[in-house]
C-alpha cells in the first residue's frame, strides 16, 4: 500500500484551504483506492473526521518524523505556503517539512503551489535551494511561474496547472437553494459579499458597508456575508453590517459549511463580492458574476484568466467603484467559457495523475 503525507494549511476552519484538501484527497482516492493518506493539521482530529484520512498535529515533530520515515510522497500544498507576505515563520516551517522529507530520501512534490511573493532576499535564496530538491514542481497560476523563474528555475523545471479545487464536482444548486431557504433568503436576487480582514480594515468596513445598503436598494436585493473563515470573517461581517445605516435584507451565514454546500449557495448568487480566492474560484465554476478586491497577487492571477471583475486594492477600493462595476456587470453579464472551465478541471485532474505516477 502506497502513503501519502501532505504538508499545507490545512485544519484551521478556512474553507478555500479545506475544499483544496477535499479536491486533493477525493481525487487521489477515486485515482487509487487503497492509498495510506496522512495530513498534516491544525486540529488533525477534525481534519480525520471531515476527510476520512489519518491526521497528525502540525508541530507534533517526532510523529512527522516517523510519519516522514513511513511514507512514499510528500504532496505540499495546494495554497499559498510559499510566501513571507502574512509570515516568513509559516515560509520556513513549509521549507522545513520539505527539507525533512529530503533528509529521508522521499519523493517530494510541490502540489499546485501558488509561489509568493517572498520578498526576503535569504528567504528566496533558501525557498530555491529546498525547492530545488523535489522531484516534480507544479504551481497554478503563471504568476507563480515568474516568481520561480525570477528566483532562477527554468521553464523545464516548473509545470502550471490549476488550483486543486476545480477538480471536485460540479455544485449543487438545489442544495444550495435549501440551504438559503432555511435563512428565509431566496425570495429576492442575492448579492454576496466574501470578505477577509487585513491591513486598513477600519477604512474599507466602511467602504463596504455603503456598497452593501447601495446595491441592496439599486437591486432589491438581499445581502449574505459568507464567511469561509471563522472566526475573523464572521467578525469583519458583523462589523460590516454595524456601520451601515440600515441592515434590513442583510445577514450573516454563520454555519461552517462544507466544500460542498458552500459551493452550492454561491452557485445560487446574482452577484459575489469577494476577497477571499476560493470565493472567487467557486463563483467561476458556477458562472457566476464575480467582482474580485485584490489584496494579494493570487486574486489578480486568477482574476486574470477568468470573466471576472477585479477592482483597486483594498487600502484604496470605494463604494463608488463597486456599483459601477456592478451595473457594469449587470449590463454586459460575462460568460466563463464551458472549454476555459473544462481544460482547468482537466489540469487538475492531470496534477493527481502526476502524483501517482510518483508512486511508481
Amino acid at each position: 500500500m502506497s502513503k501519502i503525507l501532505i504538508s499545507g494549511y490545512y485544519g484551521f476552519s478556512n474553507a478555500g484551504d479545506e475544499a483544496m484538501l477535499t479536491a486533493i484527497v477525493t481525487s487521489l482516492q477515486q485515482a487509487k483506492p487503497d492509498l495510506d493518506i496522512t495530513v498534516l493539521s491544525g486540529h488533525p482530529d477534525d481534519t480525520a473526521l471531515k476527510h476520512h484520512v489519518k491526521a497528525i498535529h502540525r508541530f507534533a515533530f517526532l510523529k512527522i518524523i516517523i510519519a516522514m520515515a513511513k511514507t512514499d510522497l510528500l504532496l505540499s500544498g495546494g495554497g499559498s505556503l510559499l510566501q513571507d507576505v502574512t509570515s516568513s515563520r509559516s515560509l520556513f516551517y513549509y521549507l522545513s517539512i520539505l527539507l525533512l522529507a529530503k533528509l529521508f530520501g522521499k519523493k517530494i512534490m510541490l502540489f499546485a503551489q501558488g509561489i509568493g511573493p517572498i520578498r526576503s532576499s535569504f528567504a528566496r535564496k533558501i525557498t530555491k535551494y529546498v525547492c530545488k530538491q523535489a522531484n516534480l514542481i507544479t504551481v497554478r497560476d503563471d504568476g507563480s511561474l515568474e516568481e520561480l523563474k525570477s528566483m532562477g528555475f527554468q521553464d523545464k523545471e516548473v509545470l502550471v496547472t490549476s488550483d486543486a479545487v476545480f477538480s471536485l464536482k460540479p455544485a449543487d444548486k438545489e442544495l444550495g437553494r435549501k440551504i438559503l431557504s432555511g435563512y428565509n433568503l431566496g425570495a429576492k436576487p442575492i448579492i454576496g459579499f466574501a470578505l477577509r480582514q487585513w491591513q486598513g480594515q477600519a477604512r474599507f468596513v466602511e467602504e463596504f458597508a455603503k456598497a452593501a445598503e447601495q446595491l441592496r436598494d439599486k437591486y432589491k436585493a438581499q445581502i449574505v456575508f459568507l464567511p469561509l473563515q471563522f472566526p475573523a470573517d464572521k467578525d469583519l461581517s458583523a462589523q460590516v453590517i454595524a456601520k451601515m445605516q440600515d441592515s434590513k435584507d442583510t445577514i450573516i451565514l454563520d454555519n461552517r459549511f462544507s466544500t460542498e454546500e458552500y459551493m452550492a449557495i454561491i452557485s445560487n448568487v446574482s452577484l459575489l463580492i469577494g476577497m477571499r480566492l476560493h470565493a472567487l474560484v467557486f463563483g467561476a465554476l458556477a458562472n457566476v458574476p464575480f467582482i474580485a478586491i485584490s489584496y494579494d497577487p493570487k486574486v489578480d492571477r486568477f482574476v486574470a484568466g477568468m470573466a471576472g471583475s477585479v477592482l483597486d486594492t483594498i487600502d484604496k477600493v470605494t463604494a463608488e467603484e463597486m456599483l459601477v462595476a456592478a451595473e457594469e456587470l449587470r449590463l454586459h453579464p460575462p460568460v466563463q467559457g464551458a472549454a476555459q472551465i473544462l481544460k482547468l478541471r482537466e489540469e487538475a485532474r492531470r496534477n493527481i495523475a502526476r502524483a501517482i505516477e510518483l508512486l511508481s
